[in-house]
């Protein structure tokens, strides 16, 4: 599952310490994933359970998960995995990632996709806040499917700038979407048209779309490719960050046709997307150096708006 950098305009831990919080995300979906592989092993039968039943498996669950919590203390007494210096129990089980509740009924495919969409919350607070300051979150991120897709679908190890807001010479220019792997960056405009639709492009302005009997015009999505791609290379040389910056434009649904188009941009539609989609899934690279300090080169760049967080008022 990708790691959420960036949020339109949030606050972000990732911007606070880019060395420290890919790894840290990493190492919990790992160990949070053998908690849950340990709770299927081991189901409880939650439909009448006696209360005292009910009582050893909560503070069974909650042992599972202060131990965890616990073991990421060891070496950064000081600061914590989620808040930093949290001093009671509330703050600690308001931070900690709830898994999904087992049942027989569910299939593989179910409870890993249940267990996938358990970690957007946290991914959410981590996109929306620091250990002293906040932003306040749209709740329509929680139900977003595009930001779910490139959340939910990529490696652990790919970062995502949803739609940031970068300042260019101190004025803010939102951004479409940033995918930055451990050996590139891809500047990427994602066409939600409808089904087998029909983008037809050139060198103008406005392009055309076929849907079924109808056709309409868009705005040529190139324009905001290149703008992206100016923007990255700019700032990518001002930290000595050498990574390739591809400009892409995907439509999975439907067909992209361009005549006298710019050659840089790489169009990814339904004829390609399968093979794309499954190069992109078969990334096993490490963590880069050089893709931290480009994601923090980046973040460095972008506009933040947020207050303090309660506790620090």
């Amino acid at each position: 599952m990708a790691q959420l950098i960036k949020l339109q305009d949030y606050i972000t831990r990732y911007e606070a310490d880019i060395y420290r919080y890919p790894n840290q995300y990493i190492r919990l979906k790992k160990q949070q994933w053998k908690t849950y592989q340990e709770m299927l092993r081991n189901p409880v039968d939650i439909k009448s359970p006696s209360p005292n039943a009910q009582t050893e498996v909560t503070t069974s669950k909650d042992g599972r998960l202060i131990s965890l919590i616990k073991s990421f203390r060891k070496k950064e007494q000081e600061d914590e995995l989620f808040t930093g210096n949290i001093q009671n129990g509330d703050d600690v089980h308001e931070e900690e990632w709830e898994l999904p509740s087992v049942t027989c009924s569910k299939t593989a495919e179910e409870r890993k996709q249940e267990f996938l969409d358990s970690i957007l919350p946290l991914q959410l607070k981590w996109a929306s806040s620091t250990i002293r300051e906040m932003s306040y979150l749209q709740k329509n991120y929680k139900r977003e499917r595009l930001l779910r897709y490139f959340l939910q679908r990529f490696p652990d190890t790919f970062f995502v700038m949803y739609k940031p807001i970068f300042l260019v010479k101190q004025a803010p220019v939102e951004l479409e979407i940033i995918l930055i792997t451990p050996n590139e960056i891809m500047a990427l405009f994602y066409m939600e048209e409808q089904e087998e639709s029909v983008v037809l492009g050139n060198n103008d302005r406005f392009w055309s779309i076929r849907e079924r009997e109808k056709e309409r015009k868009i705005v040529n999505p190139t324009i905001s490719l290149n703008r992206m791609g100016s923007i990255i290379k700019n700032i990518l040389p001002l930290y000595d960050v050498s990574l390739p910056v591809t400009k892409l434009l995907l439509h999975p649904k439907g067909y992209i046709d361009i005549t006298d188009g710019p050659a840089d941009v790489q169009v990814v539609d339904k004829r390609t997307y399968t093979k794309w989609f499954e190069k992109m899934r078969a990334n096993k690279l490490p963590l880069k150096h050089s893709q931290l300090k480009a994601a923090g080169a980046l973040l460095s760049h972008c506009q933040s708006t947020y207050i303090d967080r309660p506790e620090w008022q």
